[in-house]
């Protein structure tokens, strides 16, 4: 009870002279700091049910074995390398059920979720948008993106080499206006002929149309690149 009657003595003797006034202000400053940063701590994190907070730009971060496998199919589809492509955009998502999952446009109200992420890639001028599950197993891209619009860059590669050396034109001074996939019934047809049996015998490849000075010059051009076609109606020369 003594040194109880004693430290009161002592903190009211030292809030009485002006340095304990002082030393008082800072405490209170002190305090007020410590608790507006626990505040700001708390008001940026994301509780779950396991105690565990993350932050916002967490939850949308995309796991890079995930991002390299989304990345790798873009790179499939469109002919471009891994490194010309860029991702834009991560969006974690809950996913109502498998049809939302997969892009359906009229889906039942079940509701069976699927976690995971909505991803969008740049690939060229176009944004290609990705629908992948948590685990990575299910990654599909949007039907509406036209992929075999975007000519592979090898075909594209190979096609301005040949109209440059028919041309004389330097490669730089060539453009791609168009490029259409295209299925052609016969080789006949993919030759440019016009007159052709009906026979099928499908060949897999391009319709390309290069801008050449003032001309405009039509290839056809297999999937494999080893067939390339100029138009004979074109003055090459």
């Amino acid at each position: 009870m003594k040194s109880i009657i004693q430290a009161s003595a002592v903190i009211k003797t030292t809030f009485d002279s002006p340095r304990g006034i002082f030393l008082t202000l800072v405490l209170t400053s002190l305090l007020s700091c410590g608790f507006g940063l626990i505040e700001n701590n708390a008001a940026g994190a994301i509780p779950y049910p396991d105690g565990t907070q993350l932050s916002q730009l967490q939850t949308n971060e995309l796991p890079k074995a995930i991002a390299n496998k989304i990345l790798r199919d873009a790179s499939k589809h469109s002919g471009l390398r891994k490194r010309e492509l860029e991702i834009t955009q991560v969006t974690s998502k809950t996913f109502g059920n498998p049809c939302e999952f997969n892009f359906g446009e009229v889906c039942t109200k079940e509701y069976n979720p699927i976690e995971g992420w909505e991803v969008v890639v740049r690939v060229r001028q176009d944004s290609w948008t990705y629908h992948v599950d948590k685990s990575g197993k299910q990654i599909l891209l949007d039907p509406k993106v036209s992929t075999l619009q975007t000519l592979p860059k090898a075909i594209a590669d190979a096609i301005l080499n040949d109209a440059s050396s028919r041309s004389g034109v330097d490669i730089a001074d060539l453009k791609i206006t168009q490029a259409t996939s295209q299925t052609f019934a016969n080789p006949c047809q993919f030759n440019f002929g016009e007159v052709c049996t009906q026979q099928y015998d499908p060949v897999e490849g391009w319709e390309v149309i290069v801008k050449v000075q003032e001309q405009s010059w039509t290839y056809h051009i297999n999937k494999s690149d080893s067939q390339i076609i100029l138009d004979p109606k074109v003055n090459a020369t």
